[in-house]
């Protein structure tokens, strides 16, 4: 049995990762990414307890932890409850927090908890490999101590300084500037028209004319990526605004979904048909409901 803190090339076919989400259509949503990125073998837990389970009587590799404020499980007490656990592969198995809405906070917190790795929602696939190539192929060193239990909190590695205080002869390959995937997808024009969207939709819902103005930017985004999906998303949230607006019945919880949704649409590229299938669902699900209540 391997040392989870040993880096190995990452297998994906071969790699057994456990999703711990309170929310059925998130954990769906991931297990779909995960399978189409090559991972086959994916264990789905909706509480602590689950997890625990899964984490006794399963081989696993990775623990992708995913909830929300609202959320009846509470990821940093659970990333820290794996942190406790006698038995030392576990304690020291690669945990990566998946939370939407990232902050400096979130991080120093998650960091505190145990956790090595984050990843911001919506989830683009490309930043979910990175992060799985990150605590397979180089994870941080663990710190197994009366005061912490958990990787290494220092961000950066001393092994990967390459500065002027270097010794000359450790210096002679440069390592390449690591690309975070999360910023890469937050910076797509589609991505900054959807920000602007959710500003306008939270802060100024009654700014109708704005609003709608808005969805014609992203649909045309849309459009212009040949994304028939996220058009579509993106035409039946304006049917709900324009229906809802003016009568002043506007449901900031369907309103907050179709967001999700949306922005969840940008940043699965189309090859992921079953995930995109998944969202497309919660979004006509959630908007359908409303206008037959």
């Amino acid at each position: 049995m391997h040392d989870p803190r040993k880096p190995r090339p990452l297998k994906l076919r071969s790699l057994n990762v456990l999703v711990v989400d309170a929310n059925g259509f998130t954990r769906t949503l991931i297990g779909e990414i995960l399978r189409n990125l090559g991972v086959s073998d994916i264990a789905c837990a909706r509480d602590a307890k689950a997890a625990r389970a899964f984490l006794r009587d399963r081989l696993i590799d990775v623990v992708l932890v995913s909830s929300e404020a609202a959320d009846a499980l509470d990821n940093l007490d659970f990333i820290r409850s794996i942190r406790r656990i006698d038995d030392s592969r576990l304690r020291r198995l690669p945990v990566v927090l998946v939370t939407y809405g990232l902050t400096r906070q979130t991080v120093l917190a998650g960091r505190d908890a145990g956790a090595d790795e984050f990843l911001a929602k919506p989830i683009s696939p490309a930043a979910l490999l990175q992060r799985l190539q990150m605590v397979i192929e180089t994870p941080r060193p663990f710190v197994d101590s009366a005061v912490f239990l958990g990787p290494c909190r220092r961000r950066k590695n001393p092994a990967d300084y390459y500065g002027a205080r270097r010794r000359a002869g450790e210096r002679a390959v440069e390592r390449p500037v690591m690309v975070d995937q999360d910023d890469v997808a937050r910076e797509t024009p589609i991505r900054r028209t959807l920000a602007r969207l959710r500003e306008m939709c939270v802060s100024r819902p009654e700014t109708l004319n704005a609003v709608i103005e808005e969805m014609k930017i992203a649909k045309e985004a849309a459009i212009d990526q040949n994304d028939q999906a996220l058009h579509t998303g993106l035409t039946a949230f304006e049917s709900y605004m324009v229906l809802a607006t003016p009568l002043g019945e506007i449901d900031l919880a369907v309103v907050e979904t179709a967001l999700t949704a949306l922005e969840q649409f940008s940043a699965l590229p189309p090859a992921f048909a079953e995930a995109r299938e998944s969202v497309a669902a919660a979004l006509d699900n959630a908007i359908q409901k409303k206008c037959a209540a």
